[in-house]
């Protein structure tokens, strides 16, 4: 079984909003930072990030999705 969900940084809290994550998305993700987001509550229960899509909620605020095996 795998729990996945999306979460919205509108706020600009991680180190994925406000850049431009259509030049090297890989490179965004590698060195991803939760800052304030909720990201690093979820990561440290074990979930990972298995997508995003760029400016989902306006330019520069991606969603963000996790998923996780039980």
């Amino acid at each position: 079984m795998i729990v996945q969900f999306g979460a919205d940084d509108e706020g600009g809290e991680t180190s994925l909003a406000n850049v431009d994550l259509f030049d090297n998305l890989p490179k965004h993700l590698v060195e991803f930072s939760p800052g304030i987001h909720q990201s690093g509550f979820y990561m440290k229960l074990g979930y990972k990030i298995i997508g995003v899509m760029p400016d989902a909620n306006g330019i520069g605020k991606p969603d963000i999705y996790f998923a996780k095996r039980l």
